[in-house]
């Protein structure tokens, strides 16, 4: 019997942000891990095929994923997570260090190392650690122009604030309005029992511009709520609102930091009751489905006052441009300076032990699904 489609979620646990590098890589294996391979490695040993051979897989034998793609490269994978095995697998070097939990009961520590490269390495040396210098030196220039972004993004943000111009009598109001037809016909299980937390991005600030995967989060949910408008008109408060009152439900939720400000909310999903809030703005734009209800915050904004700021508000606009292109042209030429230490960092050796790597963690796969396997057939829950 053939395989049955499966399903792929496309994330981000990682973010280039206005902060410097921003990590959600705890909130990779959710929501019950019970194997976790976390790659060690230097740039170019094999961290992110050892990922994507996993992850392909997985995906021929019908197994639901989740692929969380490299912010620097989104062409590259950070991890992948299997929720319905409890498999996880995870590149643990910086700029998102971590360790395996649990050590040798849940989590395993897999190093990549060219061992029989190393006279080969010691040749490159030099030009190994000029390019590292090099890599650092145009990501930190990055994350400072993003920095520059947000603080012109907040000043056209203020701008509402100075002219008096958003409506929040009826941006309270429209909120408690969504709040009451998310949860409309929810009683909480446990009433008490606080929902558990999932910080992850869904879009990101890539060399390629922003980059998102909305439809592979979004398509399946039965409910949507799309709320669009400018920068300070009330977006994020909804979501935020949203999601406060599903955690005091007892609700799970999955909540979407900004890829440029990860402090602020973009989106949440609440998985037990199939609906997403979404921040539906540039740069995560979604199209809009029968059935999904649209609110617009240019509602509660009064044009004819906020018109006396109409020139400032342009002027942080244009900052704001300009800084958020000169950021992601770094991050471009991180990548390309990036890329080619991981070609110094090559040795022929490293594609045995890549492919070593994923057999073992497939087969470790293989184990989990005849436990699970076994676990449905007696109707006991898998430990």
């Amino acid at each position: 019997m053939a395989a049955s489609k499966a399903r792929v979620r496309r994330l981000f646990a990682g973010g280039n942000t206005a902060y410097g590098f921003r990590s959600h890589f705890e909130a990779i294996a959710w929501p019950d891990p019970r194997r976790v391979f976390v790659l060690k490695g230097g740039p170019g040993t094999g961290k992110s095929a050892v990922i994507r051979m996993v992850a392909d897989a997985l995906i021929r034998e019908g197994i639901h994923v989740e692929l969380f793609h490299c912010p620097s490269d989104p062409a590259s994978l950070d991890g992948v997570n299997a929720p319905d095995l409890g498999l996880a697998v995870l590149d643990g070097t910086p700029p998102h260090a971590v360790e395996p939990p649990l050590p040798g009961l849940v989590g395993r520590l897999l190093c990549l190392e060219a061992t029989a490269g190393r006279g080969l390495l010691a040749s490159r040396q030099e030009a190994i650690a000029g390019l590292g210098r090099l890599v650092r030196q145009r990501f930190s220039l990055a994350h400072r122009y993003l920095s520059l972004a947000l603080e012109a993004l907040r000043l056209f943000e203020d701008f509402y604030d100075h002219a008096r111009a958003l409506d929040r009598t009826a941006l309270d109001q429209t909120a408690a309005d969504v709040e009451q037809t998310v949860f409309e016909g929810h009683r909480p299980a446990l009433p008490g029992r606080r929902g558990r937390v999932r910080r992850l991005f869904a879009s990101a600030v890539t060399p390629e511009g922003p980059r998102h995967f909305l439809d592979t989060l979004l398509d399946r949910l039965e409910r949507r709520v799309l709320v669009r408008g400018n920068p300070g008109t009330g977006c994020a408060e909804l979501v935020t609102r949203v999601a406060e009152a599903a955690v005091r439900r007892g609700l799970d939720i999955e909540a979407y930091t900004c890829g440029l400000d990860p402090e602020r909310l973009d989106h949440v999903i609440i998985p037990e009751l199939s609906v997403a809030v979404v921040h539906n703005s540039y740069p995560h734009t979604y199209e809009a489905r029968p059935g999904d209800l649209v609110i617009d915050t240019a509602a509660f904004v009064n044009t004819e006052a906020l018109e006396r700021y109409r020139e400032e508000m342009e002027v942080a606009q244009a900052l704001f441009g300009q800084a958020f292109d000169q950021g992601i042209w770094y991050l471009r030429r991180a990548l390309l300076a990036h890329r080619e230490l991981e070609r110094q960092y090559a040795v022929p050796e490293l594609r045995a032990q890549v492919e070593a790597f994923a057999r073992e963690i497939l087969a470790e796969a293989e184990e989990l699904r005849r436990a699970a396997r076994s676990a449905a057939a007696g109707g006991q829950r898998l430990a």
